[in-house]
């Protein structure tokens, strides 16, 4: 056996070059004559601002990829617990927050980036100077402004790694679509990213993540294409054919008139476009179709493609049953809803829980059994709403019978069955 080949590394050590794997010199497989072998990623263009616009105002599918995760995020909302917590939950409501915090989420899908500026009465004119907690009135309102409204310099990004906000923004220009530019503090804004990306393309994205039609642009392409081409095969599916009788002498000899004279007694002229003449020795009126077959399966299988790229069930992206006997969707449905509910704590429930301190702050302080919680999305039918009832009382009053929650923890325990 001769020796292996081998490379040179940057620390000049020698390292052997492996080649194993699977091939077949007969069939090519595994050796250059491979195709497969020559089968490699390619890059994905960046989508600009005006090309994830155009997809969200054109495109019904594209904006349901957008839309779903912000609206099931928000749907069901957050509870406020511990002391005032209706209070809360009354601000909350008069700052239309539940739709505020659903459009920012929106717009961080579909951009890669928002914010939300909160107006709070700290005592201070300046939005550009950081928020006095100790000062703090209350909010006032919530606007939204996605990342192409929001920029910064390098001037604006702390260098001093005791800051909370070191190496980000922390201040920051909002660009209204109507009104001048202002320069707001981090501490008085929410962001809402975008699809995380690696570092590289965070700094390419200007700081921001990815829009959510990124990384399905191409499978959202693909399916795009397949009903234009399914459209256009519908509109051909049936084709006159009209054989004449010495069609090219007609033509050559410049009496285009008597073959439209023709085609207007036989009545077909309102379908010129879609017919095809032909020369024959006699005149012969056919009508061809075109075969549709396997067309359903191949759209069902460009549909799974776009699904696995979304992570959102056929049933909801496409408004589909589920299908098979007896196939209910449920366990598709439960995934999705697990899959949002981690976004939920990723993406929204640590902006919610800013506000509410906020909130707090302007009433006395926040207290020490405060809690806000995402409420649940799945929602349980009849049956196991009454199972689940019955099997919280029975725990419930077990545990008080041996002393170990009181009267309030049990009530508490039996509604979470609610």
């Amino acid at each position: 056996m001769g020796d292996k080949p081998r490379i040179t590394l940057d620390s000049g050590t020698q390292a052997v070059i492996r080649e194993d794997g699977w091939s077949s010199l007969l069939s090519g497989f595994g050796t250059r004559r491979d195709p497969s072998e020559s089968t490699n990623i390619s890059a994905s263009p960046r989508l600009t601002r005006n090309a994830v616009e155009e997809v969200y105002r054109a495109d019904g599918i594209g904006r349901r990829i957008v839309d779903l995760p912000a609206e099931e995020m928000t749907r069901k909302w957050v509870t406020v617990e511990g002391q005032n917590h209706k209070r809360r939950q009354v601000e909350l409501n008069d700052l239309d927050a539940r739709q505020k915090f659903a459009r920012a989420l929106r717009w961080a899908g579909l951009y890669g980036g928002a914010v939300m500026v909160m107006l709070i009465r700290d005592g201070s004119a300046d939005l550009a100077e950081p928020l006095n907690e100790g000062a703090i009135q209350g909010v006032d309102d919530l606007i939204v402004y996605d990342r192409h409204q929001v920029t910064w310099t390098e001037q604006d990004i702390s260098n001093d790694p005791r800051s909370v906000y070191f190496g980000r923004a922390e201040r920051m220009t909002i660009q209204p679509i109507a009104g001048m530019p202002y320069i707001v503090h981090r501490s008085r804004v929410l962001m809402f990213d975008g699809e995380d990306v690696p570092d590289r393309m965070r700094q390419q994205n200007n700081g921001w993540g990815d829009s959510r039609l990124q990384p399905v642009y191409r499978a959202l392409g693909r399916y795009a294409e397949s009903l234009g081409g399914t459209s256009q095969i519908i509109r051909d599916f049936v084709t006159p054919v009209l054989a004449m009788k010495n069609l090219s002498d007609l033509i050559a000899s410049g009496q285009e008139n008597l073959v439209r004279k023709r085609l207007e007694i036989l009545g077909v002229s309102q379908s010129m476009l879609n017919l095809r003449l032909i020369d024959a020795d006699s005149e012969v009126y056919t009508k061809h179709a075109s075969s549709v077959s396997g067309i359903d399966k191949l759209l069902q299988e460009l549909k799974n493609n776009l699904s696995a790229c979304t992570g959102i069930p056929q049933t909801r992206l496409f408004g589909k049953s589920a299908d098979g006997m007896n196939a209910t969707g449920e366990g598709d449905a439960r995934d999705f809803y697990d899959a949002i509910a981690s976004e939920q704590q990723d993406k929204l429930m640590p902006n919610v829980r800013q506000l509410v301190y906020l909130l707090d702050l302007a009433n006395d302080g926040e207290p020490a059994d405060r809690d806000v919680k995402a409420n649940p999305l799945w929602q349980l039918d009849g049956a196991e709403l009454s199972t689940t009832r019955k099997t919280n009382t029975e725990a419930a009053t077990m545990a008080v019978d041996y002393g170990l929650i009181d009267d309030e923890t049990a009530q508490r325990w039996v509604g979470e069955g609610e």
